[in-house]
């Protein structure tokens, strides 16, 4: 691992957390105006509010930590989880929550 790469891939996540802060947010919005859902769903959607922004953070502070501990270029497959996070948030939508 490079730390220039490591640097420039630690920016990219933190401007990623905004991006779905805000992709989040509208989409929760999008969600309650279309669709019917019920207080588990609106828990699970409001969680996701704080839980996908955040996981670009940790998964920031994970490939620093890595990086610091020497490990290999694998590391940066960390950089990934916050975009799973937010395909499963557009699943859990499209799946679960039903139109009214």
């Amino acid at each position: 691992m490079t730390l220039g790469w490591v640097v420039a891939g630690t920016i990219g996540q933190f401007l990623l957390a905004y991006m779905l802060f805000m992709l989040v947010v509208f989409g929760f919005s999008a969600v309650g105006s279309n669709r019917a859902p019920t207080q588990f769903d609106n828990s699970v959607l409001n969680s996701a509010i704080y839980s996908v922004p955040a996981s670009s953070l940790i998964s920031a502070v994970i490939v620093i930590w890595l990086y610091r501990t020497g490990a290999s270029e694998s590391a940066y497959l960390w950089y990934t989880a916050p975009i799973v996070l937010f395909s499963a948030y557009c699943l859990y939508i499209k799946l679960f929550i039903h139109r009214s």
